[in-house]
């Protein structure tokens, strides 16, 4: 109001009627140029956030405004948009992704650290899940295999991969009567293993076991297992539907426990080494 009306009133007047230093006054004008050039960016930095929709963050806005030839420090532009509530939905979804990692309960320790050797049938289990190509679309393979001998005890095939495909698998594997009453059941960090579906199914009996995050070494069995299928079996076809494919896997896990001879074991197969197991307990 004062730098308004000071055309018209002497400063020290209007200071005095509306009861403000002078020199307060003055200092407020000193930084009115600054305050300026704030407002200004806000507005840019607004323009560029809303001319993608409301969808990006600050490090895209600060190249957009780059591209407009206003080139501002990026945290600068990080610190405008947080304190007026510009905040992107891709940032916003990543932000609820990581309340809901931290609300979430911790994964299962790694109980197996890449020592896949056992000597007790059904004392260490690994599964995984793989995908076969069909004309009808993906066809989803979830396995349970034993460490000792390395036989595929349970496997289930489905056109999704949730958690009851390896809920399934791990069904028909206890159901063959080698599972031991306290095995490690080891895995990825997959959303289906992480379930509660799945930790209901484990029970307190199962004890749960991941390795860590994106390292395949750290399930090499259920790995190598896959690169056989496929290698082998799968490979060398094209199904034209899930059917055929489910087929295939049927006859090759049959081969595979039954007469394929594993150099691990000693040039024999699964079922020969089980029983060779068995036998010596």
């Amino acid at each position: 109001m004062i730098t308004r009306l000071r055309e018209h009133f002497p400063v020290a007047y209007l200071c005095q009627r509306l009861e403000v230093s002078r020199s307060a006054y003055y200092e407020w004008m000193s930084g009115s140029a600054a305050r300026q050039a704030r407002t200004e960016l806000v507005l840019q930095i607004d323009d560029a956030f809303t001319s993608t929709g409301c969808m990006d963050g600050y490090r895209k806005v600060t190249a957009t405004l780059a591209r407009r030839g206003i080139v501002r420090d990026r945290k600068t532009i990080a610190r405008y948009m947080r304190v007026h509530g510009m905040v992107g939905f891709i940032a916003q979804r990543q932000f609820q992704r990581a309340k809901q990692r931290q609300a979430r309960p911790a994964d299962p320790p790694d109980l197996v650290g890449r020592e896949f050797t056992s000597d007790e049938p059904g004392e260490i289990l690994v599964s995984d899940i793989t995908y076969i190509p069909t004309g009808q679309g993906w066809l989803y393979m979830a396995t349970v295999i034993d460490v000792a001998t390395r036989m595929v005890l349970g496997y289930a095939c489905a056109r999704t991969q949730t958690a009851k495909l390896v809920i399934q698998a791990l069904s028909r594997a206890r159901a063959t009567g080698i599972v031991a009453p306290d095995a490690i059941f080891h895995s990825d960090h997959g959303i289906q293993y992480r379930s509660r579906a799945f930790a209901r199914a484990c029970g307190h009996r199962i004890r749960r076991s991941m390795g860590a995050h994106y390292q395949c070494w750290d399930n090499a069995v259920a790995e190598s297992f896959f690169s056989k299928l496929k290698s082998e079996h799968l490979d060398r076809v094209t199904f034209l539907n899930r059917q055929d494919a489910a087929a295939a896997v049927d006859e090759y896990v049959a081969r595979y426990n039954n007469e394929r001879l594993h150099e691990s074991l000693d040039y024999h197969t699964p079922a020969e080494h089980l029983e060779q197991l068995q036998h010596v307990a």
